[in-house]
């Protein structure tokens, strides 16, 4: 009769065990499907101004529930070590082995639960009301991604709204302001909001990218060509840390290979051309071109791009007038 008891007894702790556990489930899912937008934040050696930026975002008033995920890339400084406290338990942190800004983006969006993504440089500082107003933008204007005006916060001057190529397709900032929200051609990574579902069928950043460099030209031509629109917010200002020197090591190899993958994945035959030419002299330009020649998944990514695109590279450069 005694082991009976015992036996029942314990199976009634079992049970009520489950049930403890289920309803904790099911409060974290209730508590997961609340969330509205994910701001994603790769960081990779950035001790001076991660937590600067997550306290600016923690303390930042907003409408919309929006939650913060960290992706520390094989930071070697302690970068994400303060996330350990109590008052950052909300704060999802994935670390990962050094598989550059691209992957590193991608990998948080995996995890993201919001409707809409921000991706999120670890060195800024956002106002009140950032997140409800580029949401507000995104659906007010029918667009699919969208972009703020940003701020040197060195020297508080605006350096631009939105970006664009020059002839040599290199970066180049909006200066004047726009009078309301308007196109944009590239959408620059220091604050890039995008809908999720829209990540998901253009499958997000290139994953053959390396370390650091293009991540946001590549992705901005991707939306365009399949047909997406990105937009600029120039009544949100985000101030933004521009640096000489990057805190861990970019090779000219890493960024000449990343230029290539782009333009492989996207231009046809007389525009890789042109292209070409621009950096062929380069002396990074022979190993950084073998590489790009030696991987297959490369053949496989053009043509699955070629067939889901609404417009050609072509069409593109004209629309936005770029000169090359």
């Amino acid at each position: 009769m005694l082991e009976f008891l015992k036996k029942k007894i314990k199976k009634e702790k079992i049970n009520s065990d489950f049930q403890n556990n289920q309803i904790e489930y099911n409060n974290e899912k209730a508590e997961k499907n609340h969330i509205q937008a994910s701001i994603i934040i790769p960081c990779k050696n950035e001790v001076n101004n991660l937590k600067k930026t997550i306290d600016s975002l923690k303390n930042s008033k907003n409408k919309l529930k929006f939650e913060i995920i960290v992706v520390d890339d094989n930071s070697i400084d302690r970068s994400t070590e303060f996330l350990e406290k109590t008052e950052y338990n909300d704060v999802n942190l994935i670390k990962t082995q050094g598989i550059g800004a691209a992957r590193a983006r991608n990998i948080g969006a995996n995890e993201a639960n919001g409707k809409y993504l921000f991706f999120c440089d670890a060195h800024v500082q956002v106002p009140n009301y950032c997140i409800d107003e580029l949401v507000n933008s995104l659906e007010e204007n029918n667009a699919d991604a969208v972009v703020p005006s940003i701020i040197n916060s060195s020297n508080n001057i605006i350096v631009g709204y939105g970006q664009t190529w020059n002839h040599k397709l290199e970066v180049i900032w909006h200066k004047e302001r726009p009078e309301n929200t308007t196109e944009t051609f590239i959408g620059c990574g220091c604050f890039f909001g995008i809908k999720k579902y829209v990540f998901d069928e253009i499958g997000g950043f290139d994953n053959y990218f390396k370390v650091w460099g293009k991540e946001d030209e590549e992705i901005s031509f991707k939306l365009w060509s399949f047909g997406y629109k990105i937009i600029v917010e120039p009544r949100i200002e985000i101030k933004h840390l521009f640096r000489k020197k990057h805190p861990y090591v970019v090779t000219n190899e890493d960024f000449i290979y990343n230029f290539l993958c782009l333009i492989y994945s996207h231009f046809e035959f007389k525009n890789i051309a042109k292209a070409l030419n621009i950096v062929q002299h380069n002396p990074f330009f022979p190993p950084a071109m073998a590489k790009i020649m030696l991987n297959e998944n490369l053949i496989k990514q053009r043509k699955k791009y070629f067939e889901n695109r609404v417009y050609n590279d072509e069409y593109i450069l004209k629309r936005f007038k770029i000169p090359f």
